[in-house]
């Protein structure tokens, strides 16, 4: 997967003193949703509100009993990075992190707790142009309980 650098993961809202300006502002935005309750909904999320996050921006669908992903959105930073598009697909064939057990422990940790998972994970991307500095998974819930939805924002720097 390329060169890893320092690897991690902080549970809940104390990454906003390590995290780049994008990430701290894609979880702002999903607390602002919030309203009050332990999580928005997929429908409280307007991508017109956060276009500048949109090439970042991962969602994926979550069934439980047992713990199924499938990749709803892939952004196009996502894709540029991977060099291809996983929409439609099982996350636990097509995850994409420094190992792909950090990254299903990290969405799986999202999904089954309700929690905000933040991944610091500097490491080159198979797209040379690309180096992945963290990123951010948020919980997203049609009923307030149960996870149904997971809102990623990967951030990367650019070699251009």
């Amino acid at each position: 997967m390329g060169e890893r650098g320092q690897y991690q993961r902080i549970i809940g809202p104390d990454f906003l003193a390590v995290c780049t300006p994008r990430i701290r502002r894609a979880y702002e935005y999903w607390d602002s949703k919030r309203l009050g309750r332990s999580m928005p909904s997929r429908a409280d999320i307007d991508p017109n509100e956060i276009r500048d996050l949109l090439p970042g921006i991962i969602l994926i669908d979550v069934a439980h009993d047992p713990l199924r992903l499938t990749y709803r959105l892939v952004g196009t930073d996502e894709v540029e990075a991977r060099g291809y598009d996983p929409t439609g697909r099982d996350v636990k064939e097509h995850v994409f992190a420094v190992t792909p057990e950090f990254g299903l422990e990290t969405y799986a940790l999202a999904a089954e707790r309700g929690v905000v998972v933040y991944d610091q994970e500097p490491w080159s991307a198979p797209n040379p142009r690309l180096c992945e500095v963290g990123s951010i998974v948020m919980p997203l819930s049609s009923d307030g309980r149960i996870v149904n939805k997971l809102m990623a924002f990967c951030d990367y720097r650019r070699s251009d």
